[in-house]
């Protein structure tokens, strides 16, 4: 195949060569690209999580549905991001190159139409990014309390069969100690190979312990990390200071009952 369309650059490349070499060399670069972009959407939802934080805490409920709206539009390119990559890897081990094409485009067309015809609940309602979302925005009213489930309502089809698609989440209590200091997080930087947190100063003081590279110190975490692994996680630093708010609050009420 001496052409390779892709939905995401939108037109050919041509080229003399071995065909299945300049595939093989095409796909990996494209590959490459839709990495660098994932990032950069990945980065886009935290700008977006804090820009609906703030405006949740003044009370814009109108600007956190627009910012709401965007997340879901960014979230449905993830998607389609992901079906481009997946259907990259499975070319460059296509060895028949002559249907590559029309075999990409086809399962292309197939799976974002099946995605496109879901419901919002079957989209957002299990998509973790988008939970996380809302329950950080709820959280900011309701610390602590279980965020109501149906937050997308029925899905249009009337028969009441959607409540698993909800968005549902309960109440939880997260841990936000660092796993290397035992105090609570501070400046917390949170791993793009885990996910797990730590307070800034702690944890690269662990990692220069370590010459550069450690195992993640969360107990049962087999990872390896490395500062360049780690980005300055501003929503969770608000989540921290929203909870040692709550147990200020507690305790002062604690203790006024005490005096009563």
């Amino acid at each position: 195949m001496s052409q390779l369309y892709s939905p995401s650059q939108g037109g050919r490349s041509t080229g003399g060569g071995d065909p299945q070499t300049q595939l093989q060399s095409r796909l990996h670069g494209l590959r490459s690209n839709i990495e660098g972009i994932r990032d950069i959407a990945e980065e886009t939802i935290r700008v977006c999580t804090v820009a609906a934080l703030d405006l949740e805490e003044i009370g814009d409920s109108a600007k956190v549905e627009e910012v709401d709206s965007s997340l879901r539009s960014l979230i449905d390119s993830q998607y389609r991001l992901g079906v481009e990559r997946e259907l990259m890897t499975r070319l460059a081990t296509q060895l028949d190159t002559e249907t590559a094409d029309s075999d990409y485009l086809t399962a292309w067309e197939d799976k974002v139409s099946r995605y496109d015809g879901q419901s919002e609940a079957q989209k957002y309602g299990k998509n973790s990014q988008y939970r996380d979302f809302r329950q950080q925005i709820w959280d900011v009213k309701h610390e602590g309390a279980a965020m109501p489930s149906g937050l997308f309502g029925g899905d249009g089809n009337g028969d009441g069969e959607d409540s698993d698609e909800d968005l549902v989440i309960a109440g939880t209590k997260l841990n936000y100690r660092c796993p290397v200091s035992a105090s609570w997080l501070v400046e917390p930087l949170t791993s793009k190979v885990c996910n797990h947190s730590y307070s800034k100063e702690a944890i690269l003081g662990y990692i220069r312990a370590h010459s550069g590279t450690c195992d993640c110190p969360v107990d049962g975490c087999r990872k390896k990390i490395k500062a360049k692994d780690l980005f300055a996680d501003q929503v969770l630093e608000r989540k921290v200071a929203r909870h040692l708010r709550q147990l200020e609050a507690e305790e002062t009420a604690a203790q006024y009952t005490l005096v009563q």
